[in-house]
């Protein structure tokens, strides 16, 4: 596992990125956009993939339980595990971009299994099991997140976190990814670019279709976006752009472009 040097000068990507956004957000949707050929891995008690394009150049997966069969998280958790690592390894076709949808529904799945099932049963468990919970959910995303693969993206839905637990519901909130505890704030450091995905539908009786658009910095109440990037050129990047990736890479380009040429 070789480090590689960093070059003085190169383009800003959209390398690993995470979409979040309440649901119907078109968050699914949009990872058409990204190169292709896309394996997009609908996580288990993921209920949007019905909404992942049938295209030229888009694999996609979906769990399939035997509702005769009680199967566990641990199970459940070792079998995305050994999908995700055979699609970024190539042993289902070649691999540009792999995309997990419904990241939130998957640490469900860890807390459960860490906490013997007392989570999804709605029982007490001791809260140090959050930590157990959050190693195994970083550990997976270091998995994925540190491979060749060039293109890696996530989906998942946004929630509302205090600004201050010490006053419980009396602190205001703002929106982050939809994790528990302290992983709902962390998890912007495992990605270098947030996104928030948000549709504005038309008023009664007006034409037109829905405006679907992502939030690159955080502003407002989302404080769940961010872009890492050197000051000056998270500065010259817009705050909504189309939900597309081929506008995120525009900007971001465009934004460094500016930076050197000044």
């Amino acid at each position: 596992m070789p480090y590689i040097k960093l070059g003085t000068q190169g383009p800003l990507t959209a390398r690993r990125v995470l979409v979040t956004g309440p649901p119907n957000s078109f968050k699914t949707t949009s990872l058409a956009t990204w190169p292709r050929p896309i394996h997009i891995i609908s996580l288990p008690g993921e209920k949007g993939y019905e909404s992942i394009p049938r295209e030229e150049g888009i694999q996609s997966y979906a769990l399939q339980l035997d509702p005769a069969e009680k199967s566990s998280s641990q199970a459940i958790v070792s079998e995305v595990i050994k999908l995700s690592l055979e699609v970024v390894a190539g042993k289902h076709g070649p691999c540009t971009t792999f995309a997990g949808d419904g990241l939130h529904k998957l640490y469900s799945h860890m807390l459960n299994m860490v906490t013997g099932g007392a989570y999804c049963q709605g029982e007490d468990f001791e809260p140090r099991l959050y930590a157990r919970a959050h190693e195994h959910f970083r550990f997976y995303l270091d998995r994925i997140m540190t491979t060749t693969t060039p293109y890696v993206v996530f989906t998942c839905w946004d929630g509302r976190e205090p600004d201050n637990p010490d006053l419980k519901s009396a602190s205001p909130t703002h929106v982050y990814p939809d994790l528990p505890g302290k992983m709902a704030k962390n998890i912007m450091g495992e990605f270098s670019i947030v996104v928030y995905a948000s549709v504005k539908h038309p008023m009664s009786g007006e034409g037109g279709k829905p405006t679907s658009t992502w939030q690159l910095l955080p502003h407002g109440k989302v404080w769940g976006a961010a872009i890492k990037a050197p000051k000056e050129v998270v500065e010259r990047i817009p705050l909504t752009i189309a939900q597309d990736f081929r506008e995120l890479e525009r900007v971001l380009q465009a934004a460094q472009t500016k930076k050197e040429t000044k």
